[in-house]
């Protein structure tokens, strides 16, 4: 009797769960065009990052790298090359996440450049300004990411800034996952608007924020988000920050790695 209330209880807890999770809503933490004109301070626990989304992206706090999520699990990948599970207690500046639910699916099996993969994925978003997330998984001929070491003296360069400093990891024939966002213009500022993606191998040693890669053979899943949830950082640093310093163009130099 009580091994049957055990599983009862235990069968009631994730079904109340599963009711709280808001699939395909877009849940984004921090703004960035404050992060990209450098407010790289972390103010929201990863913990607390975890319950807004299984999937995402982001950046770590002082800038150490890139933040990737996947299957509910934070990743961390360096400037050194290391990726490593964040802990719940690690804190982030920006992150956008969603809990993925699969709307459409789609295969790439034949050799595609960055270009020749984003137009085959353009075909299946129908709509301009539409919010999507995007999991390709599969194998690559090639990735090339990028990560920023961390920052220790204030006041933060921006982004756009300290390109220079960019430590950039060549890989091929790997598998893996890419995670990102095609979002609409109309965020700009807000957040990070067109294609955004980050990368973890499948043996999760690598990772970071994609500027190049290759398909072999991929499966791609799209998800079209139905609203979203943008929380402000309630720190000083955000609310006396003056966004009449961001340059326009700062968030494509610092979306490439271009100079």
């Amino acid at each position: 009797m009580k091994t049957l209330f055990i599983i009862l209880f235990s069968l009631l807890t994730l079904q109340l769960s599963a009711q709280h999770k808001k699939y395909n809503y877009f849940y984004q933490y921090g703004i960035a065009d404050a992060f990209l004109a450098g407010l790289y301070h972390g103010t929201l626990p990863v913990k607390e990052m975890k319950k807004h989304g299984d999937f995402g992206l982001g950046a770590p706090d002082m800038l150490d790298g890139e933040l990737m999520i996947l299957n509910g699990k934070a990743y961390q990948s360096r400037s050194t090359g290391l990726t490593t599970v964040m802990p719940d207690t690690a804190k982030v500046p920006l992150v956008l996440s969603t809990y993925f639910k699969t709307d459409t699916t789609f295969y790439i099996n034949t050799p595609a450049d960055k270009k020749e993969t984003f137009a085959q994925i353009d075909k299946y978003l129908t709509k301009t300004n539409g919010l999507y997330a995007i999991r390709v998984t599969g194998d690559f001929a090639l990735i090339k990411t990028r990560a920023f070491p961390p920052v220790d003296k204030e006041p933060f360069l921006p982004l756009a800034s300290m390109l220079e400093r960019q430590k950039f990891f060549t890989t091929e024939n790997v598998s893996g996952t890419l995670m990102g966002f095609k979002l609409p213009a109309y965020l700009s500022s807000v957040t990070i608007a067109d294609y955004h993606f980050h990368f973890l191998s499948a043996d999760k040693r690598k990772g970071g924020h994609i500027t190049d890669m290759k398909v072999t053979k991929v499966k791609v899943e799209i998800a079209v988000l139905q609203g979203m949830d943008i929380q402000i950082p309630q720190d000083s640093n955000f609310m006396n920050f003056d966004f009449k310093t961001v340059k326009k163009g700062d968030a494509l130099k610092a979306e490439t790695g271009i100079k």
